[in-house]
């Protein structure tokens, strides 16, 4: 009998990012397994599109499936990306480097549930991403100076997020890094056992969706703001900030009034 190797049968294209509408908050997951959850070209612009179907949510988690968070770009499928970066003009943003910039300008807060594997453009998203929760299981790394390269994306993204030695150490050693030493780098807030890990992230997003959605967009906008500003600039910024969501949010009067009445929210004591 001749052995016959199995191809993995390629994902749909509409099924490449799956989005779970929770209401407030949605979840978006990444869904190549045959690949680890390594992005393709198709994977990239289905990517866009799951985050313009989730406009409206309040908090997005993204997550990866069968125990991977992101493999990164999808090397195999280089040809095609070298054909797309010949045919843009100048005033083109990667599609890649727009998937970021779309997370960032969101109005959600993304929060990373990290499962696995977040290599190269994985760790780019668990930077990108506002907040970020490791299963033990997690490994991260910028794998490309083994490759003889340069990080296009998670390089910069992690001399952003990172300490600067930190960031050098990611990029110039190429070394995976498990999920407590990810914490001690701040790279994650929280390192939960694999089988907690949407359990705790849905309860993060729940907390948050509960929130006004005027102090959650413009609270994350401020923070990404004031990490360009001067201490002065980024205090008058953080007034501004303040003034406009309660000029918008009915809640925050009425947070205000029932904290003055006895009532406690989160983080207010008893």
């Amino acid at each position: 009998m001749t052995d016959t190797k199995l191809t993995p049968t390629p994902t749909p294209y509409k099924e490449l990012l799956l989005v779970e509408d929770r209401g407030d908050y949605a979840i978006i997951t990444i869904n190549r397994p045959e690949k680890r959850n390594a992005l393709s070209v198709d994977a990239v612009f289905r990517f866009r599109e799951a985050l313009a179907e989730v406009s409206t949510k309040k908090v997005v988690i993204l997550t990866g499936v069968n125990g991977s968070f992101c493999a990164g770009m999808d090397l195999s499928d280089s040809a095609r990306q070298g054909e797309l970066a010949a045919a843009r003009s100048s005033s083109d943003l990667p599609p890649w480097t727009a998937v970021q910039k779309d997370i960032r300008n969101h109005r959600a807060v993304f929060i990373a549930a990290v499962n696995g594997y977040a290599l190269g453009g994985g760790s780019t998203l668990v930077n990108t991403c506002d907040l970020a929760i490791a299963g033990e299981s997690a490994k991260i790394a910028l794998p490309e100076m083994g490759f003889g390269g340069w990080p296009m994306q998670a390089g910069p993204a992690a001399v952003k997020r990172l300490a600067p030695k930190h960031a050098a150490e990611l990029i110039l050693t190429a070394r995976r890094v498990d999920a407590h030493e990810a914490l001690r780098m701040a790279l994650v807030n929280k390192v939960v056992p694999d089988l907690e890990l949407m359990d705790e992230a849905i309860a993060l997003a729940e907390q948050l969706a509960g929130y006004d959605e005027y102090a959650l967009d413009y609270g994350k906008k401020a923070i990404q703001r004031m990490q360009e500003m001067s201490w002065d600039e980024a205090m008058d910024y953080g007034e501004l900030t303040s003034r406009i969501t309660r000029g918008l949010s009915t809640s925050a009067r009425e947070g205000m009034a029932a904290f003055i009445a006895g009532k406690r929210g989160p983080g207010q004591g008893a």
